[in-house]
């Protein structure tokens, strides 16, 4: 047995004990204020305890309000007799078919002439009365109380505590005549008296109100709420049945434990409706216990499932009030009884199952049954007259027993269900965990291949801008060497065109942060040099642009090269004395201006004689998506490079005229 199972064993052995030790403080303080059963017995305080009175039974055809004055001498003298308290008139256990319509009024004297005066105001306490019609009570012939509403459902289970006399120092009466009403077949109960002051009768009065009325309330009140707490979580879920199953069973046994606690005043149906909903009720408590068992142990019985739900059905539909042959009320006791061995044959099977099934629950459950299986045979004999009606009705605490357990086996499924929980979100960040840990090492692995192959391009690029660029003057400038072609002063500008080269190349390869201005600041740097060392002015109008999004080491190169190739140009064709490099914006793209006053040439002839640097200048422009263009005359050549802000862009006519053309 794992550790989680003994502990919770052992908890529920002690829920257990403590219902069983709560059941057992119930009889026990149900019988406390009793009496050893003896003539009226003078307690300290001028409390006296009735055990004995005198009854007169007068026979009836129905029920009759009672009289505002009933004295004794103008009752029968005769027929009287005595009698010990608690009395009980027997009932019929079947029905005859007068015993619903006759009635019998039963009428109980109890002398107090024998009582001290007192100087506090006296009580009549009457712990419990049980009868299928009202109760009245006299002092002196005047009506001190008398019970109000249903015949049926007349608060039989509340104890009585009544004033005698008016006030202190009042003559409290010397004669007590106690007024039952009752249906022939339905028998009647009536316990032992209590009469003395407020203080000395109050508790136990409260104590019956407890055990009678508040427990039995609070505890099906309780069932209901956690039942719908139940119900809430498996409406979330929608799965889950045990929960709604609780549900059900709490809702089904606060309905069954009504009539233990609500008068026939405060009924919101008819008498016959009311018992209905207490014999349905209990029927139907049975099937669904029945159902949570199954669903708890994974054990299922379908003939007794089948059984058991046809059983309550067919009694349901023939105890309707307009479908049943006698009153409900007359025959409920017989139909407790009859059901009592349906009961004890589902919980049995049930049992059985659940012990095979070795599940902790099972025990709670089975020592359940057996008491909740003798409480429920002593109510049946109580019901029936065959104990003393001075007790307490068991029944209410079976089920106070079976909200314990049923909550103690939900919180369990309920805690399990979030340590299950836990267990699987541990499992899940642990696979998580593995997961992302594969994905870090597939994620590192991607980088170092697209590095490689990054750097894979830009060393090709690198090669072939080499190769195209400083190889190419190279190899020429060897070539002339070879032939004597060139002098050292041309082949020591070759070797700075070429020094020039490489040194761009390498500057392309740093980050510019799509900033223009930055890499014409790098151009800067390598040619000023070199133009101012030609003889030539260098003015830089160069003035700020938007950032070009799309800049990258290659585009730059590109740039560079440009650049380079139209400084080249005027250094070697144009015998000009100033260069001048400009920069403007036209919402579209930018414009990068270079201007000389050199000698012009024609631009659409050195087109078509197809000149490797033009067409070189045109090719870099449009690689990146820009434009390049040539006016040329005899004040001098501008040239201009277009560059879009974003990829995409077309420049317009008016991109390449001067500012304010």
């Amino acid at each position: 047995m794992t550790p989680g199972r003994k502990g919770g064993s052992r908890a529920g052995r002690w829920t257990a004990k403590l219902w069983l030790a709560l059941s057992l403080a119930a009889v026990t303080c149900a019988h406390a204020n009793e009496a050893p059963r003896a003539d009226e017995v003078q307690q300290p305080g001028g409390v006296l305890h009735v055990t004995h009175a005198e009854l007169l039974s007068v026979s009836g055809s129905g029920y009759s309000a009672p009289p505002r004055r009933a004295e004794d001498a103008k009752l029968p003298s005769e027929g009287w007799k005595a009698v010990s308290l608690p009395y009980t008139a027997g009932r019929e256990l079947v029905p005859t078919s007068t015993g619903g319509v006759r009635t019998v009024t039963d009428w109980y004297r109890i002398d107090l002439a024998q009582l001290a005066p007192s100087a506090q105001q006296r009580f009549l306490y009457l712990p419990r009365w049980k009868t299928l019609g009202h109760i009245a009570v006299y002092g002196d012939g005047v009506l001190l109380y008398q019970s109000h509403g249903s015949p049926v459902h007349n608060g039989y289970n509340h104890p009585l505590l009544l004033p005698l006399n008016a006030t202190a120092h009042a003559l409290s009466p010397s004669s007590v005549l106690v007024r039952v009403d009752r249906l022939r077949s339905s028998g009647s109960g009536f316990s032992t008296l209590w009469v003395g002051d407020h203080d000395s009768l109050n508790w136990r009065y409260q104590v019956r109100q407890l055990l009678q009325v508040q427990l039995p309330f609070m505890g099906s009140a309780a069932f209901l709420a956690v039942g719908a707490f139940a119900f809430a979580v498996w409406w979330g879920k929608r799965r889950g049945s045990l929960y709604l199953l609780f549900f059900a069973i709490s809702a089904m046994a606060f309905l069954r434990t009504l009539h233990y606690y609500v008068s026939g005043d405060h009924l919101p149906v008819s008498d016959e409706w009311f018992e209905w909903i207490t014999v349905a009720s209990l029927l139907w408590l049975i099937v669904l216990i029945h159902l949570f068992l199954q669903r708890l142990h994974q054990q299922p019985s379908a003939w007794l499932t089948r059984s058991s739900v046809a059983l309550a059905t067919a009694i349901s539909i023939a105890t309707l009030p307009h479908a049943a042959l006698a009153s409900l009320y007359l025959v409920t006791p017989l139909l407790n009884l009859m059901v009592l061995p349906v009961a004890v044959l589902i919980f049995t099977v049930n049992l059985r199952k659940a012990l095979r099934a070795r599940l902790p629950e099972g025990r709670l459950v089975a020592g359940w049954a057996v008491l909740a299986v003798a409480f429920t045979s002593y109510d049946g004999l109580l019901q029936n007259n065959l104990v003393s009606p001075e007790s307490v009705y068991t029944s209410p605490y079976a089920i106070i027993g079976l909200f314990f357990i049923f909550s103690y086996i939900m919180f369990q499924r309920y805690t399990g269900a979030f340590a299950e929980v836990g267990r699987l979100n541990k499992g899940l960040a642990e696979r998580l965990q593995a997961r992302e840990a594969e994905l870090e090492q597939s994620y590192q692995r991607m980088r170092v291949i697209e590095n490689e192959h990054m750097l894979g391009a830009e060393r090709r690029r690198l090669m072939q801008d080499m190769h195209d660029g400083l190889g190419s003057s190279l190899i020429s400038a060897i070539r002339s060497v070879e032939q004597g072609a060139m002098n050292e002063a041309e082949i020591s500008g070759v070797l700075k065109g070429c020094m020039d080269d490489l040194k761009l190349a390498i500057d392309s390869m740093e980050s510019v942060d799509a900033d223009l201005l930055l890499l014409l600041a790098t151009l800067r740097f390598r040619l000023a040099p070199r133009i101012e060392s030609a003889g030539l002015a260098l003015r830089w109008e160069v003035q700020s642009v938007p950032a070009l999004p799309w800049l990258d080491p290659s585009s730059a190169l590109h740039i560079l090269r440009i650049m380079q190739e139209c400084v080249a140009n005027v250094l070697r064709h144009t015998r000009a004395t100033l260069i001048c490099f400009s920069t403007a914006s036209d919402g579209q793209g930018v414009r990068v201006v270079i201007e000389d006053d050199g000698a012009g040439f024609d631009v659409d002839e050195a087109l078509r004689r197809s000149g490797r640097g033009l067409r070189n200048q045109q090719r870099r422009a449009s690689a990146i998506g820009g434009a390049v263009s040539w006016e040329s005359g005899s004040a001098g050549t501008r040239f201009t490079l277009w560059l879009p802000l974003h990829h995409g862009a077309v420049p317009t006519p008016s991109a390449f005229k001067p500012e304010g053309a």
